[in-house]
């Protein structure tokens, strides 16, 4: 495989059922690293989200945030590379969302904004958000609607990385079918499944994401090789989930886990075994055997 980067996903993929990295799948890391592999993980949470197990287990390097909006150096946290959302499409998408009656959630660049959640709009904070912002070192500010002064209001909308919000699946999919129709091939929308603490919200919570029509995980990744110099082909990618679809059939050699979705299992090239299995060691043991 000539393997120089070896990527994988977090939430459902290296991560086990109890949102832990297993004694295997760290031993895995570290024969991967001492081999001369950089390892990356590319996750849709932000950098906040994900920066305890990243400096954990990674220690250094970079991390894929936020669905590929962002790419962070583990140490200090700074940001490398980005794509924002453009002022406009995040006001109309923000709007949008507070007329179909749902809580806004803009996710900022808090390298440059000094706080990770902007909430706009009137309407309560759902439990699964309340739950998974309890859990994370993040910073919230809330307000009612965005501001009529043009100044304010550019504050508002600078450095959004993905707009969102949390609600059930049905009121999701027309939201998202509405803002496709109102802005098509301008952004790159996707909703699921919500991640949940169990009992905070029914199976029917589903996450809306919407980014920059250039956001995907595998675009960040081919960002990634020019800055590295290394060839796209010397990738491994590893996933599960629909914002992983992108880098399991784009990277060469790629690994879906056997807990997969069915359609996103269908892009990748090999199959690794469940992500509550050690499904990493045998991604990393494959390559290696392999090199």
């Amino acid at each position: 495989m000539g393997c120089k980067i070896l990527v994988t996903d977090l939430d459902g993929t290296l991560l086990d059922r109890s949102g832990s990295v297993s004694f295997g799948n760290r031993q895995a890391i570290a024969l991967a690293k001492d081999a001369g592999i950089e390892v990356v993980f590319a996750t849709g949470r932000s950098w906040l989200e994900c920066r305890s197990i990243s400096q954990d287990v990674l220690g250094s390097g970079v991390v894929i945030s936020a669905g590929g909006a962002a790419l962070h150096d583990i140490e200090s946290g700074r940001c490398e590379d980005r794509i924002v959302i453009s002022h406009d499409l995040v006001s109309h998408c923000t709007e949008s969302l507070i007329r179909h009656g749902h809580l806004a959630h803009l996710l900022k660049d808090s390298t440059q904004a000094g706080y990770d959640y902007l909430l706009v709009g009137d309407a309560q904070l759902d439990a699964a958000s309340r739950w998974w912002f309890g859990v994370h070192p993040v910073t919230t500010r809330s307000v009612p609607h965005l501001h009529d002064d043009a100044s304010e209001r550019s504050a508002q909308l600078e450095h959004v990385l993905r707009v969102g919000t949390v609600a059930m699946a049905s009121d999701l999919a027309l939201v998202a079918d509405a803002i496709r129709k109102e802005v098509p091939e301008r952004l790159a929308i996707k909703h699921w499944p919500a991640l949940i603490a169990l009992g905070t919200a029914g199976i029917d919570t589903h996450l809306l994401e919407i980014f920059d029509a250039d956001v995907d995980k595998w675009s960040m990744i081919q960002r990634l090789c020019k800055l590295r110099g290394i060839d796209e082909s010397q990738v491994v990618t590893v996933g599960d989930g629909l914002n992983d679809a992108g880098m399991l059939s784009g990277a060469t050699q790629s690994f879906a886990v056997a807990n997969a979705d069915s359609a996103v299992a269908a892009l990748a090239k090999h199959r690794a075994p469940d992500h509550d299995e050690n499904a990493l060691a045998f991604v990393v043991s494959e390559v290696l055997r392999t090199r």
